[in-house]
């Protein structure tokens, strides 16, 4: 990527931390997060997917390339995660604790309508989020979505799983799953079963009411989330000012200098600025 001599900030703050009360019970929790002051519009917020942290490959990328083109930037770490802070464990922190993050986030650390990008479960929050705050969406970029996918996993779970685990899950335990990309962390039953009262009605076409400019980035050799899937955002959502773009052979991740190059047109194209 080439700098364009912008004349925008060249920093970006140290780690702060914004204060969340929890809805349900009370709970105190800090969400820490970085971010970048910019001249340019619309400012870009970053919501992550499971088990993302605001230290992962896009995000900082973003953050380098938002300090180069000179927009507003924010990324962060959602509850139990990287350096958040509170008393909710990992195994416990649920789609309810990252879907009220982000809503914060949006709400307290960013000015006017931004350009949303959702990764993976981001796009899923960041599509419930655009229902309930229109006026904060200015653009939707999702990257991998990943919605809709709690029966899915259960399924998976229950199928593969040995039946003496099944048993402990079914008691509300949990087990210790070593992802490749990820690396270890604690699944439940009772993580998807949380997210299924926010599962989205794409059913009716152009039936699901986001209105803004939405761009879909989906690699066709996706194993956490099938490439196919993104078709039913093309037609469920409200907007007619939506396109996907399918990337032959490439991963969930999204994270390879190629694809981060494709990610960063996308966003100056969406901010009607096509150069680089």
């Amino acid at each position: 990527m080439t700098d364009r001599g912008y004349d925008g900030p060249n920093e970006e703050t140290l780690t702060e931390f914004l204060n969340v009360t929890d809805r349900i019970t009370g709970e105190k929790r800090s969400l820490a997060y970085k971010k970048i002051l910019g001249k340019r519009s619309p400012g870009i917020i970053f919501i992550p997917g499971f088990m993302g942290t605001k230290y992962d490959i896009k995000p900082t990328a973003l953050a380098k390339f938002c300090l180069q083109q000179g927009f507003s930037f924010v990324r962060y770490d959602a509850t139990a995660l990287g350096e958040s802070k509170g008393t909710i464990e990992l195994k416990d922190a649920r789609f309810s604790h990252w879907l009220q993050d982000a809503e914060e986030v949006l709400l307290y650390l960013t000015e006017g309508p931004q350009l949303v990008i959702g990764s993976s479960m981001g796009a899923w929050i960041a599509a419930c989020l655009a229902r309930k705050h229109p006026k904060k969406f200015g653009k939707l970029l999702l990257l991998a979505p990943s919605i809709n996918f709690s029966n899915y996993y259960l399924d998976r779970m229950r199928n593969r799983a040995p039946a003496v685990l099944v048993e402990i899950l079914d008691k509300g335990g949990h087990y210790e799953y070593n992802d490749p990309k990820y690396g270890p962390y604690p699944l439940s039953f009772r993580v998807f079963e949380e997210m299924i009262p926010y599962e989205l009605d794409l059913d009716q076409e152009g039936g699901y009411p986001i209105k803004c400019p939405v761009r879909i980035i989906h690699g066709t050799q996706d194993t956490y989330s099938p490439f196919e899937n993104s078709l039913k955002l093309l037609k469920g959502f409200q907007t007619n000012d939506i396109q996907l773009l399918y990337l032959k052979g490439v991963d969930h991740h999204l994270d390879s200098p190629s694809n981060l190059e494709i990610i960063f047109e996308t966003i100056l194209k969406m901010t009607n600025d096509s150069k680089l």
